[in-house]
């Protein structure tokens, strides 16, 4: 099977059978059905110790909740030490419940509403990445009808960026995010005439899924160069710099691994007056992204004008990333790992649309109804970033696993579940 080295670091690839932390993945879908995501709590902890191992002291971790927001996960950051960037009054919420103190939060989006930026508040959150002068007013308005002032950072959308390879969030054309650098001095003059807004820090994302070390330490040293002089400009005395996210993972067997530990070094070397203040870095896909496995039931296997569909029972609406954004995820056949991918396959799913396919020409052995299909790097905008309601099929449970023992984090809920309560309206 090709799948990215970086994998095999994490899954033992050469059996007949996929295991996860020694757990046969055909025990695991005989017990919770499919489809199924599973996560190895095993592998977040390695990545985040790697990372935090490689980053100089001043940079804070700030994980993107938005990449997964499973209690489970959250749970292993915290007791890391790991401070959170949330996107929604939910993930607000979340965190929340799950008792993170409030300073370790910063609240990003470009559309907050004012009961979000109220709730926000509540938790006396680190900071606001603030995305708009409009945004700013309304949150000066709530804040002093609170009777509190609210820390912000300005997120600026940067003339340079990197380019992505899969286009994402960044690039340098158009965005709806953050203020324009041309508009950034009247942004700052307005938030000194504000009674109840504190501008404290600097917020650039200007590229995601980037696997280029060189290429992630420019963009910082950019950010960096932008921060000072707009401090330096209007005498701002700024508690953080927030350089955004990016750090990729590799979904081709031909893309190299990002290398974390040169990327620390190249920090590192970076010297400026910034190193006194906190570095903030958003990594969501990088943390979460291979702890995670989407596991799915072959249906049926319909052979059309030469083409190969694979129908599963996992589709856009469990996984919908790869129709999004046009990437295969690497995938295997995980009851017939030792049998040679010869075959190219459409991977598709159970709904009624030809949007629904979540693999193109991927080579698989000859397939089965009845084959179970692991696609990896699932852990990162699977389960959140899809449509579980669309057509009414059931949703998936998650599980995770810790030292060979499973435990349920997501119940599965059939159609009958979510739809009972539309009769009680």
């Amino acid at each position: 099977m090709k799948t990215p080295h970086s994998l095999r670091t994490y899954f033992d690839l050469t059996g007949r059978n996929l295991h996860v932390d020694g757990v046969d993945v055909e025990r695991l879908v005989s017990q919770y059905r499919s489809p199924l995501y599973v996560y190895d709590l095993s592998i977040l902890r390695q990545k985040y110790d790697l990372l935090r191992s490689a980053m100089p002291p001043h940079l804070k971790i700030f994980y993107a909740v938005k990449s997964n927001p499973n209690p489970a996960l959250i749970r292993v950051l915290l007791e890391k030490g790991c401070g959170f960037d949330a996107a929604s009054i939910g993930e607000l919420y979340l965190l929340s419940r799950l008792k993170v103190p409030g300073n370790q939060i910063l609240f990003t989006g470009p559309g907050k509403r004012d009961e979000e930026l109220a709730f926000a508040l509540s938790l006396g959150i680190r900071s606001f990445n603030c995305e708009s002068t409009g945004e700013i007013l309304r949150l000066n308005q709530i804040a002093e009808q609170a009777g509190l002032v609210a820390n912000i950072g300005l997120r600026i959308h940067t003339e340079s960026a990197i380019e992505e390879t899969t286009p994402i969030i960044g690039g340098h054309s158009i965005k709806k995010f953050g203020v324009d650098e041309a508009q950034i001095d009247g942004a700052v003059d307005l938030c000194a005439k504000l009674p109840c807004i504190r501008l404290r820090g600097v917020h650039v994302f200007n590229a995601s899924q980037i696997l280029d070390h060189q290429a992630l330490a420019e963009n910082t040293r950019s950010i960096l160069h932008t921060a000072r002089e707009l401090a330096s400009m209007h005498h701002l005395k700024l508690d953080y710099i927030d350089v955004g996210g990016g750090l990729g993972i590799p979904y081709d067997e031909n893309e190299k691994e990002l290398d974390i530990v040169a990327l620390g070094k190249l920090f590192d070397d970076i010297k400026s007056k910034e190193s006194e203040i906190d570095w903030i870095l958003e990594p969501g896909r990088y943390l979460s992204g291979e702890c995670g496995i989407l596991l799915t039931k072959v249906i049926d296997v319909k052979k059309t004008s030469g083409h190969t569909f694979v129908i599963t029972d996992a589709g856009i609406n469990t996984f919908l990333r790869p129709a999004l954004v046009g990437q295969n995820h690497p995938v295997v056949v995980a009851n017939r790992m030792d049998e040679e991918a010869t075959h190219p396959c459409t991977l598709v799913g159970p709904l009624c649309t030809s949007l629904d396919t979540i693999g193109n020409e991927v080579l698989l052995p000859e397939m089965h109804v009845g084959d179970t299909l692991a696609f990896f790097n699932a852990g990162a905008y699977g389960f959140t970033e899809s449509m579980p309601y669309f057509l009414s099929h059931p949703i998936p449970a998650e599980i995770v696993i810790e030292k060979g023992l499973t435990r349920v984090s997501r119940v599965r809920q059939e159609p009958v579940d979510y739809l009972e309560s539309l009769f009680t309206i």
